[in-house]
């Protein structure tokens, strides 16, 4: 394994840690990013949405699959030498990213900068944990963690002005100039840093398998939704998942140098770490594509204004992240993590009694606590992960900690748009069945009860689709009962509009269940007072 070998002072300092979070910024917010250009993406190339998910998917997909093993690499071959070999091959892939003259070759490249990404994150958390000494890891872990909360949160609202004022290729073309601005400050920070570097040994079947296994769940995951969590195809998916573990656990105790070593998970300080934080990507994923839905197709805000919205979310994180890090610094562990978990709580509480004529002020502060519970419990679980292991198994744990909340965020999103889908069109039903119950007691005639009861029980409804009463506009009606109909139907699109805030109010109180069953595992913090 790669040691480092620290220059004369000890450690790198904050100046370390601010320079490779710089590079850390661009690297997290393209996974973020480009969702909200997707609209002009698929007008460009003229593809569809199915085929554009996999601009988003082919990214935080990588990373997540490539994380582990290319933190063992970091772990062999030295993290700061590998670090800046990650940050050349993302600049080199953002570029050909931004010069796609296709939907395919934009995929591929996104591929390339997932493996990119993938060296990135976990040899950067090595090098951050290594650059102060131990009394102070939790303020630097803050700031690696703002960096990282941010980039995710303010991808959104960044990409809508990059799409409003340019063309969405710039989204990767200004990585180049930040990437090539860290690549020098890097040459001047790691000049005194030493790290002893021994033969590589690759674990093929291992990475295989875990690759192979990362891919089928994450893809179940995502694909649940569409075609029905009890169905058939996503029933053999999660099977093939839990065998492909059993096969990795298998492999692992059968070969001399494992790509995971299992002892990492019989720490239980490194465990609560990743359990908080799988909540944490799940979580912010969640808000992440929660808050656009609620504000576009909810309350009918422009993309760009819901961009904007998002914006406490990030500010809250980008505060609250190195505040928790002096917490930890002073309390140690526990203190930091309830009061996250506490705060999650509260928020997404406040969260439920959001409507369609909600003031702005009122949306933007709800929308701020939850950032805040969120950063507290983020920052906490990577500082509980990255201090409880040894320093040669940094990169490694580092890597499981990262594919872990990417692995969260896949989740989140899947489970997040299952409750509201599954709401959304429970209470779809309902109205219609009223609004059917409601024709039988007017004055229509028997033949345009039946033709306007068919109708409405034909009525595809769909959250995305704000003209959905269309057709029903455009039925015959007698003129002396046209007043009413028309009243009825713009009852019933008010009710569809309601519908979906109840149905965000459900995924709200789903997010608010998972902080509390989550916050268990914050107990195990205090049986012995850990402190840094």
């Amino acid at each position: 394994m790669a040691e480092l070998s620290e220059n004369s002072s000890g450690y790198g300092g904050m100046k370390q840690v601010f320079t490779i979070s710089l590079a850390l910024f661009i690297i997290f917010l393209d996974g973020s990013i480009v969702n909200i250009a997707l609209p002009s993406i698929i007008k460009e190339y003229s593809t569809d949405l199915g085929m554009a998910s996999w601009i988003i998917n082919a990214y935080v997909i990588t990373v997540a699959v490539f994380l582990v093993f290319m933190g063992k690499i970091g772990d062999m071959l030295g993290r700061a030498k590998f670090y800046n070999i990650g940050l050349v091959m993302f600049m080199l892939s953002s570029f050909f990213c931004a010069l796609s003259t296709n939907v395919e070759m934009l995929i591929l490249f996104r591929f390339f900068q997932g493996i990119s990404g993938a060296i990135v994150i976990p040899t950067s958390m090595g090098l951050v944990r290594t650059a102060v000494p131990p009394e102070k890891v939790g303020s630097a872990m803050g700031v690696w963690g703002a960096v990282g909360g941010l980039a995710i949160a303010i991808g959104p609202a960044l990409g809508g002005v990059i799409t409003e004022v340019s063309d969405w290729r710039w989204m990767f073309y200004i990585n180049l100039p930040v990437i090539t601005i860290a690549l020098f400050l890097n040459k001047r920070i790691f000049q005194h840093l030493r790290e002893k570097t021994q033969p590589l040994h690759f674990d093929v079947w291992g990475t295989i398998t875990l690759s192979v296994t990362l891919f089928v769940l994450i893809y179940t995951v995502t694909k649940g939704p569409d075609v029905g969590w009890m169905s058939w195809p996503i029933i053999g998916g999660f099977t093939f998942s839990i065998l492909g573990v059993g096969v990795f656990y298998w492999i692992e105790h059968k070969i001399s140098y494992p790509l995971v070593d299992f002892e990492l998970f019989t720490n239980k300080l490194y465990v609560v770490g990743l359990i908080s934080n799988l909540l944490g990507g799940i979580l912010l994923a969640g808000m992440m594509m929660i808050l656009p839905i609620l504000l576009t197709e909810a309350m009918e805000f422009t993309s760009l204004q819901a961009a904007y919205f998002i914006t406490p979310l990030s500010a809250a994180m980008l505060i609250t992240a190195p505040v928790t890090g002096r917490l930890i610094d002073r309390f140690g562990f526990f203190v930091p993590m309830i009061i996250g978990y506490i705060i999650s709580v509260i928020g997404f509480y406040l969260l439920t009694s959001l409507e369609l004529n909600t003031p702005t002020l009122s949306i933007l502060w709800r929308i701020g606590v939850i950032g805040v519970g969120i950063a507290m419990i983020a920052v906490t679980s990577l500082t509980v992960s990255t201090v409880s292991v040894q320093s040669s198994q940094s990169s490694v744990a580092s890597g499981i900690f990262a594919m872990v909340r990417n692995v969260g965020g896949a989740i989140g999103v899947s489970l997040f748009v299952s409750v509201i889908m599954t709401s959304f069109n429970h209470f779809s039903m309902v109205s219609i069945q009223d609004s059917i119950q409601q024709i039988h007691s007017t004055s229509l005639s028997t033949y345009e009860k039946s033709k306007l009861t068919d109708a409405l029980k034909a009525q595809q409804v769909s959250f995305f689709d704000r003209n959905y009463t269309s057709h029903l506009e455009s039925l015959e009606i007698s003129k002396n009962n046209l007043g009413e109909w028309k009243k009825m139907i713009s009852d019933l699109r008010d009710q569809e509009q309601k519908n979906k805030v109840t149905a965000i109010h459900y995924a709200f109180i789903f997010g608010m269940l998972l902080s509390i069953f989550f916050s268990i595992s914050a107990m195990f913090l205090l049986k012995k007072s850990f402190r840094l």
